[in-house]
């Protein structure tokens, strides 16, 4: 059993991609819809700081967090390539 406070607080330290979550099947389509919502507000960051001349990995993981998003919701075919 995944621990949702664990994931909701940073999904990054649970899972190492998205699409790891997305296969969790301990946590409900509400849960992963919240922690990937969580995840993109963390990503979001990173990108910002990226801009900023910072390091980290933003653009990618946003991408990937955004099409995580998009599956769970019926909006993108989960066998779609990355863009």
């Amino acid at each position: 059993m995944t621990d949702f406070d664990k994931v909701l607080r940073d999904p990054s330290s649970v899972y190492r991609y998205p699409k790891d979550l997305l296969a969790d099947e301990t946590l409900s389509v509400e849960q992963k819809l919240r922690a990937l919502e969580q995840w993109k507000v963390d990503a979001l960051e990173l990108l910002i700081a990226e801009e900023e001349n910072m390091a980290g990995d933003g653009p990618s993981m946003f991408s990937r967090v955004n099409r995580a998003i998009g599956i769970l919701k019926g909006e993108l075919d989960s066998d779609a390539p990355y863009t």
